[in-house]
Order: structure tokens, then sequence, then C-alpha cells
């Protein structure tokens, strides 16, 4: 039922960011109001690859794979962007919900040496894709204005 939980709320999180996909344009995929801080199409990009990312690392990859990962999965276009964020939450939900208890518990320990249960990345994945939506959110308000999408 936990993990059920989790993967409801980061489905609320998903739409939300498929709504702010859908209110982006071409010319609005190079705004970046700080420079040293990523682009709405960075952002856009980052959000969409995230959860493959994290389930990749959840599953002990290592640096270079991760390295491989992120070339493949480099999207020249919105549509592309949101195909690959609906990929990778199906994946997430089809991988994750198979899972019992004890799969659940299992620790697996990042390239970098993070360690986390199976349900732990989880929870990380859940934050980091909530801490992105809310800056691509806010990188829109500075572009656009007043938007009309609830985060909560």
């Amino acid at each position: 039922m936990y993990v059920e939980n989790v993967i409801n709320q980061l489905s609320l999180s998903v739409k939300t960011v498929f709504e702010m996909l859908e209110l982006i344009t071409e010319e609005d995929l190079n705004f970046r109001p700080i420079d040293d801080k990523k682009s709405i199409g960075e952002l856009a990009q980052h959000l969409c690859e995230l959860i493959g990312a994290d389930l990749k690392i959840m599953s002990g990859v290592s640096q270079e794979a991760m390295v491989v990962y992120y070339t493949e999965v480099q999207c020249t276009s919105l549509i592309e962007m949101k195909k690959l964020l609906q990929k990778n939450f199906h994946d997430l939900k089809e991988n994750y919900l198979k899972m019992n208890g004890q799969d659940l518990f299992e620790e697996v320990t990042s390239y970098w040496g993070l360690k986390y249960s199976k349900f732990e990345w989880l929870l990380e994945i859940l934050v980091h894709f909530t801490h992105h939506r809310a800056q691509l959110h806010t990188l829109l308000v500075q572009k656009k204005g007043k938007i009309n999408i609830a985060l909560f």
C-alpha cells in the first residue's frame, strides 16, 4: 500500500508536468533568467529523463552506463520529452508494483556510494521529481506570468 501511495503522489506530479509541457513553446526552451542555472528546455529534459535515470541508479548501474543513458534519451522536441516522461513513469510503475516487501528493503548502492533501500529510492525519485517540477513552475511563471497549474 505504501508503494501505491507514493506512486499516486508521483502520478499527480507527473500530470502537472505534462500540463506545464503543454504551455511551453519552442521559443520558451532557451529561457534562462539566471546564467548558471538550467533553461526551461534543460529543466524539462531533466524532468523527463530523471525517473528513468533514478531507476537505473536504483538498479546499481555504473557511472559509464549513466553517461550512455543520458546520451540515448536526449530529446530534440517537446513531443519526444513527453514520450520519454510517459515511458519512464510507466517503467517505474511496472517495476515497483511487482516488488514484494523483501524486494523493497533490499539495499542498493549508487555508483557514487549512496546506499538506500529500493523503497527509499522510490521516495528519492518522488522528492527529486517534485523539486524540479517546482523549479519548472517558477521558470514558467517568470516567463509567462500567472499560469493556472496547481502543484498541490
